[in-house]
């Protein structure tokens, strides 16, 4: 057997002491986003600073490390996986699926105005934070922020469907919320309503449905690991076409959480997005709420900007 090179480890258990904290709290911002539907782990990770360590990380996993596990080389493992920064950070998001997601599904069955005002403030302070993050606006961005606008929009007026429980299926869903879940302004979990499979997994995650539960991994981790690889090409090879991208994908998909809104008649999966007078309900909460959440976002950056420095 190969001797562990312990300082290795040593280095990576230093590390995620220095980082973990920070990194918990922002895989509990990124749990809790995933877990609504219209709200991006991804975008979390953008606001959070670490947007294109999260990328870089997932497709530097190589199929290899099955190889070194079974030869006990646990410090390349860790290298390999950037232990001091995946684990915590994956922490804070099962922390919060596990825990958190229950009571949002019942604030958004219960209070869904207040909710989408809140989500609402989040995208339009995330949309200032990426948007400081492309040098120069050329003509190039804004077609491409165009494109991205369009492609979110659409994506919010799909329609749920029902479908079976058939194992392929989860391990369908798994892909797709595992690709969007990277993707700022793209909703893992609403692609999972659309796709009739968001009750059916929050199901599996309360009650432990460890066969469904296995399914829609093996499709996650299928998923994650493949896109990871082409969208860290474009951040290296792209970085400011595909950041602009990314924000008009963002502004698309405010659509989904736009609070104001009016239903309509005879048709119970389209609405129609109203502006605040026009709107019958809490709406002073409402606009509290969008100013808030758009001020902590601000106040979230600025903190993770003096961490990392």
């Amino acid at each position: 057997m190969t001797q562990e090179p312990q300082h290795s480890i040593a280095t990576q258990w230093r590390l995620a002491r220095h980082r973990g904290p920070g990194l918990f709290l922002r895989g509990i911002c990124m749990g809790t986003a995933d877990v609504i539907p219209g709200v991006s782990g991804g975008t979390m990770a953008l606001i959070t600073g670490i947007y294109d360590e999260l990328v870089a990380t997932i497709a530097g996993v190589h199929p290899r490390i099955v190889g070194d596990l079974a030869r006990g080389r646990v410090a390349a493992v860790l290298q390999q996986f950037n232990a001091s920064f995946l684990v915590p950070l994956l922490a804070g998001i099962f922390t919060a699926v596990l825990s958190l997601a229950k009571g949002i599904t019942y604030l958004l069955a219960h209070h869904p105005e207040p909710v989408w005002g809140a989500l609402t403030g989040l995208i339009l302070a995330s949309l200032v934070v990426v948007a400081r993050q492309i040098d120069g606006w050329s003509t190039s961005c804004v077609v491409l922020a165009a494109i991205g606008a369009a492609v979110g929009y659409a994506i919010t007026v799909l329609v749920p469907v029902e479908t079976g429980s058939e194992f392929y299926k989860f391990i369908g869903a798994g892909i797709v919320a595992s690709i969007a879940m990277i993707l700022p302004g793209i909703s893992g979990s609403f692609l999972l309503v659309v796709m009739g499979k968001y009750t059916q997994v929050l199901t599996a995650i309360h009650e432990r449905e460890l066969s469904v539960i296995l399914f829609f991994g093996i499709g996650f981790v299928t998923g994650i690991l493949g896109f990871s690889r082409v969208l860290k090409r474009l951040l290296a090879t792209h970085h400011t076409a595909t950041m602009a991208f990314l924000t008009g994908l963002m502004a698309g998909s405010l659509r989904k959480v736009w609070p104001f809104r009016r239903p309509i008649e005879g048709d119970l999966d389209h609405y129609v997005c109203i502006l605040p007078e026009s709107y019958v309900g809490g709406t002073w909460l409402t606009i509290g709420l969008v100013v808030i959440a758009f001020g902590v976002v601000l106040l979230i950056e600025r903190v993770a900007l003096r961490t990392e420095n």
